[in-house]
């Protein structure tokens, strides 16, 4: 399947709608707030002029510690008229077996769909199914992101993901992964990666701000079910990073 051949939609989100962030919170504790805190301002500022509230890690935490086992906690933000509304929600969080393989169906999005986490999913979720994920290419063939995760191949002793550049947001457990792989002994790097690329990859997987890291195929592929123990060596590690005091 060539760039060519893989369908290109064109809608885009709805930057009204807000922006927001997911943070995974367990026992009480948040994880990597600060972070979160940090791009989802700059996304604010970037499209609305408007700053976070000063107290907002405040809140959070004091909504977070309330909460017993695994929750996902998430914060929106949306502009009205002279101001910026800013929610804070929680629901319990079941996390997917780690052996679940995502499979990725390549769909062209011409330039993606940019660094800030939309509130506006109906894009991707009209183009999720029970069998798919859409993965992002842009027309050029580059891959970007999938629908909650940024993507990650796997040739070798290296992991590979593509460039944040402006069109895909750039997650947080993916920054967190490209600080902490040399101490586990992996050599991450961001590279520019075709769909050609993708498929021909030793493994391909996810990183998620709750999945942490899950294994993943892309439709064409010659094996979309292909093992690599460093993906549950990652999982493992990211799991344990950067927890609130």
């Amino acid at each position: 399947m060539t760039p060519a051949e893989i369908s290109v939609v064109r809608a885009r989100p709805d930057p009204a709608r807000g922006v927001f962030e997911t943070l995974a919170v367990r026992d009480g504790r948040l994880q990597a707030l600060d972070r979160h805190v940090e791009r989802l301002a700059a996304s604010v500022a970037d499209l609305y002029g408007h700053p976070l509230p000063h107290n907002l890690r405040i809140r959070a935490r004091g909504i977070a510690c309330q909460l017993a086992g695994e929750h996902r906690l998430r914060v929106r933000a949306h502009p009205t008229p002279g101001r910026l509304v800013v929610r804070i929600e929680t629901e319990p969080f079941c996390r997917a077996e780690p052996q679940l393989t995502i499979m990725l169906s390549p769909v062209t999005v011409p330039c993606g769909l940019g660094r800030h986490k939309w509130c506006d999913r109906r894009l991707l979720d009209n183009l999720c199914s029970r069998q798919s994920m859409p993965m992002i290419v842009d027309v050029g063939g580059d891959v970007l992101e999938a629908a909650w995760a940024n993507v990650w191949i796997v040739e070798g002793d290296r992991i590979v993901t593509p460039t944040a550049d402006g069109r895909l947001l750039a997650g947080i457990t993916r920054s967190l992964l490209l600080e902490r792989a040399p101490a586990l002994g992996v050599s991450a790097s961001t590279e520019p990666i075709s769909v050609a690329r993708a498929r021909e990859a030793d493994a391909i997987f996810l990183t998620s701000s709750l999945r942490y890291a899950v294994r993943a195929g892309v439709e064409g592929g010659p094996s979309p079910h292909r093992h690599s123990p460093i993906v549950d060596v990652l999982r493992t590690a990211l799991s344990a990073a950067a927890w609130d005091p």
